[in-house]
């Protein structure tokens, strides 16, 4: 099906000639028009495919391509003070795993994992999902994960350039054990079509541009759910803490090339009414220079996937300086939503991309406004192709193995 997309390039091509329809921006309005009705009929045929299917218990086996990925990532905010857990593994081929782990304890302070701003380490499992100390596990399908973690972790203040100083490290073990609170949200089969079809009416048509686009949605997938993790953490000196966390489940899979992706920002938001939110506009200048996608889940428990957004890469830290507030709105499911955040720029975590340093994601932690009114939280992901990063010297992933370093012998991702 993803095939028929080339259609109305074609068609226009025809109609207009290459020069006209090709040209940015060029007839817009009959562009959206069309994509938008032909995204319809491919909405609801992968709708009627994606039903029944389901999740498997294991990591998917990686896909023949470099860039493969099986990405797992959880957030977890308390309700009542300022604990967070941020944690994402993804398996990448040779033998590799890119992973994250922040988190804060009020009253106590921030933890990172002694290997960042690096984010790769050794995939430590076929099993589970695994690598550096931290493992998540599914306990039953699209309902219930295990989180674990037995290791070191630094505290202090998350580092913005690597070090080779290892600053405190102290011993942490936690285990959280995460149940959905909505549905699954499927990007592919449940995001709104007029968003893509309006981000693609502004970029100049030829038959090249769709075959890109059909390769890209034919190559990875992604879905998303909201829920609970309730465990114990014991922090070495600290003693033990009870833990109860509301946040996201993301799973993404397929293949990604992150030289792909100019830049994106992305916005997690939980709001005391039950509302939860996320949004992100991202550059990928081989296909949409300008996508807006995401979804709202409603306190009733429905999903709608963003029709339409104000939010624009170029007033979101465009020249890199993040700035302490930003203000987004958007409408789903007939809805208006205004989205106001906070960010604190005392907890914006840095990690590097892959083992070069090529790029760089900021995790900053804020306090959210729906509508001026509902209190929520979550954070506001800045990703940077481009940005200058010191490359992490003499790469070491834990402890070796017998045969070849992958840190050495395989390809960035």
């Amino acid at each position: 099906m993803p095939a028929l997309l080339a259609l109305p390039a074609a068609a226009l091509l025809a109609l207009l000639g290459a020069g006209r329809a090709a040209a940015p921006g060029a007839w817009a309005l009959l562009k959206r028009w069309a994509l938008g009705c032909l995204l319809l009929c491919l909405g609801a045929c992968r709708q009627r495919a994606a039903a029944g299917t389901a999740e498997p218990r294991r990591p998917r086996p990686l896909r023949a391509d470099p860039h493969a990925l099986d990405s797992l990532y959880f957030t977890g905010f308390a309700e009542t003070n300022r604990t967070f857990v941020i944690a994402r593994l993804a398996r990448r081929p040779a033998g590799l795993c890119e992973m994250w782990l922040f988190l804060r304890l009020d009253g106590i302070g921030e933890f990172e994992h002694p290997q960042h701003p690096n984010m790769m380490v050794r995939d430590e499992s076929k099993e589970i999902w695994s690598g550096g100390g931290l493992t998540m596990e599914y306990l039953e399908p699209q309902m219930c994960w295990k989180i674990n973690f037995d290791g070191l972790l630094r505290k202090g203040s998350y580092r913005q350039q690597w070090s080779a100083e290892e600053g405190e490290l102290v011993a942490v073990k936690f285990s959280l054990h995460w149940e959905n609170s909505t549905d699954v949200f499927n990007f592919n089969v449940d995001s709104n079509p007029s968003t893509f079809a309006r981000a693609l009416a502004r970029e100049p048509w030829t038959i090249e541009l769709f075959q890109r686009v059909k390769k890209q949605r034919e190559q990875h997938f992604r879905h998303e759910q909201w829920g609970q993790s309730v465990g114990e953490i014991e922090i070495e000196n600290y003693g033990k803490t009870e833990l109860s966390l509301k946040g996201i489940r993301s799973h993404s899979y397929g293949v990604r090339n992150w030289a792909e992706i100019h830049r994106y920002v992305m916005i997690l938001a939980h709001f005391e009414d039950g509302t939860a939110a996320h949004l992100t506009v991202i550059n990928m200048p081989a296909t949409t220079t300008h996508l807006t996608v995401g979804y709202v889940f409603f306190p009733d428990g429905r999903k709608a996937g963003i029709e339409w957004s104000n939010a624009s890469l170029a007033g979101l830290a465009e020249d890199g300086v993040i700035q302490d507030e930003y203000g987004v709105s958007f409408t789903a499911g007939g809805e208006s939503f205004d989205v106001s955040a906070a960010l604190d720029k005392q907890t914006c975590p840095v990690v590097y991309n892959g083992l070069t340093g090529s790029g760089v994601f900021h995790e900053c932690i804020a306090d959210f406004q729906l509508n001026g009114l509902t209190p929520g939280w979550g954070l506001v992901e800045f990703y940077y192709r481009d940005e200058a990063a010191q490359p992490v010297p003499n790469l070491q992933l834990g402890s070796k193995r017998e045969g070849p370093d992958p840190a050495t012998d395989a390809s960035p991702p």
